[in-house]
């Protein structure tokens, strides 16, 4: 079973390959996040691409707009990130090409800089920002607030759980899972 789905399997099937309703509640429930996420990613990442962007460019940028300072160090980004230090070398250095940022001398280390946000950059992202946040706005609309809190809740205990989906974690002995696909 590919977990790049268009439509999802038939939940009698699943179960009977499970052997359990809740086994293939979970399955179906995981499958089913996993294609709104990948969805609604595409869908972003092509709102990017019609300004140039690339979804790490846009990242890169919104971490230097909201930085009251307009300025980081590249270890600082790569944190915020989530990417490695050649990562966010490559990015800073196609964000400088394109006009968007610029290295700045760090006033006591000469071994470090600071990655600037250049006006051109601020203004891509204050134009690009309302419409973005509508659209995200919008989206989440279908959703009450007490739902978003719900889902925020469940979506912050399942990123905490995602060790247990790791292959080197020892699956519960419940008895032979035959292989989906």
């Amino acid at each position: 079973m590919s977990l790049l789905l268009r439509e999802l399997p038939d939940a009698a099937r699943v179960e009977k390959l499970l052997g359990s309703r809740s086994d293939a509640d979970a399955v179906l429930t995981l499958l089913e996040l996993l294609r709104v996420a990948r969805d609604a990613y595409a869908i972003l990442e092509s709102n990017f691409e019609q300004l140039g962007l690339t979804d790490a460019k846009w990242a890169l940028l919104m971490q230097l707009y909201t930085e009251p300072s307009g300025r980081l160090l590249p270890s600082t980004l790569a944190s915020r990130l989530l990417v490695t230090r050649g990562a966010i070398s490559g990015l800073v250095r196609g964000a400088d090409r394109a006009g968007l940022v610029r290295r700045v001398p760090h006033p006591t280390d000469r071994r470090k800089y600071f990655v600037a946000l250049v006006p051109r950059g601020r203004r891509l992202i204050a134009q690009a920002l309302p419409g973005y946040m509508e659209r995200v706005v919008a989206y989440m609309s279908v959703l009450s607030p007490g739902e978003r809190q719900s889902l925020g809740g469940a979506l912050r205990r399942l990123f905490a759980a995602l060790p247990l989906l790791s292959v080197s974690r020892a699956p519960r002995q419940r008895g032979r899972v035959p292989a989906i696909g």
